[in-house]
């Protein structure tokens, strides 16, 4: 009889441990995703101080915090779960123990690294739904290209004030300084007329280009399976808008106006009921205020419409720049009308970027895609 509770005690007990070992071998993480031993994590943007929730360990196990700029992309995999250890997890800033795992330790690039999963997940340490927005053939839209493709649109002939518009778009400190030497701005110019013929030969109307935009994303939408947007904001656009053109859902970019066509067919993005739980779990720990509305950054892909634009012929006020501003009337299609462009978008692809105020490609936390 003694022996018999005595295997069953031993059975009891080895079911205990054999339960914590396996709850050891993955971790749920905020984003819904099951991680496990030899899975591939990639490491996402740091914060202005490093990343925050990933640390270094040597050879003697001690850690380090990860100030590197370069491991942007590296792929590690991980190589344990360990169970829960108060020194370890409180040198990873979590000072209670936790229900359930939530350190991973993990290698790549010749070095082993202990990661507090979720923060790095939230704090885009580490990526979740990695996906490198690309189109064939496509580059990314600037002012000088808008303005190649106005003047072909419009037939402008090349002169000098053409010439001049054209090389302060595209390298506008050197401009300025030229303005100043005539000898200097001469040869600039008879550079940059060449090159200014040549870019208006290779002008191809059926030339995908793509513009970063942010929007804002509404509650997701349960029956269609799509966030709503609130529009398109270009990011790199920093010029002053004109009320008339904006009213028109015109942008003024530099010299250029441009204005998406079809933007009616692109009002919500697609995205499946497993990722989008996963980004409500993500701010959900992240603890991210209700009021702190997200935004989606959108990699807006376009062709610009062969077809000359017409403005109203409504009055605006213009000025004249020089030693003294000076202001007169003109039309709004006489000022703005050969130098704006309707385009048509083809393809957007939605992320939600954890950190906008890093330069550089979003490729994490990827939402969803809409296509034509």
């Amino acid at each position: 009889m003694k022996t018999k509770l005595l295997c069953c005690a031993m059975a009891f007990v080895g079911s205990l441990m054999m339960t914590d070992v396996y709850a050891q071998q993955a971790i749920v993480a905020c984003n819904g995703k099951n991680y496990e031993q030899g899975d591939t994590l990639i490491i996402g943007k740091p914060a202005s101080s490093g990343y925050l929730f990933m640390r270094t360990v040597d050879e003697q196990g001690s850690l380090s915090s990860v100030y590197e700029r370069d491991i942007d992309g590296l792929k590690v995999v991980i190589t344990s779960i360990p169970g829960y250890d108060k020194k370890l997890y409180e040198s990873m800033g979590i000072y209670t123990q936790p229900e359930k795992p939530l350190v991973v330790m993990a290698e790549g690039g010749g070095k082993r690294f202990c990661i507090s999963l979720n923060e790095a997940l939230t704090s885009g340490n580490v990526m979740s739904d990695c996906m490198l927005s690309s189109v064939e053939g496509a580059v990314d839209l600037t002012p000088s290209i808008l303005y190649i493709y106005a003047l072909k649109l419009y037939q402008t002939p090349v002169d000098e004030k053409v010439v001049d518009k054209y090389i302060s778009l595209c390298v506008p400190e050197q401009f300025k300084q030229a303005s100043a030497d005539p000898f200097a701005l001469e040869e600039m110019r008879k550079t940059y007329l060449a090159t200014l013929q040549q870019e208006l030969g290779k002008a191809d109307f059926s030339k995908v280009f793509r513009l970063k935009c942010l929007s804002e994303l509404q509650q997701y939408d349960m029956a269609k399976e799509c966030f709503p947007l609130s529009g398109f904001s270009c990011t790199d656009v920093k010029t002053k808008q004109q009320n008339d053109l904006s009213k028109l859902r015109y942008c003024l970019w530099e010299e250029c106006a441009f204005h998406f066509a079809n933007a009616s067919l692109f009002t919500s993005l697609p995205v499946d009921k497993t990722r989008a739980k996963g980004f409500y779990g993500m701010r959900e720990y992240a603890r991210v205020p209700a009021y702190n509305r997200p935004m989606a950054t959108l990699y807006v892909y376009v062709k610009f419409k062969n077809q000359p634009v017409k403005l109203p012929e409504k009055k605006i006020m213009v000025f004249s720049k020089g030693e003294n501003f000076d202001f007169g009337w003109s039309t709004l299609n006489k000022e703005y009308g050969k130098k704006s462009l309707d385009m048509d978008i083809i393809r957007v692809d939605g992320y939600n970027d954890l950190l906008p105020y890093v330069e550089g490609e979003v490729v994490y936390n990827y939402l969803g895609s809409i296509t034509l």
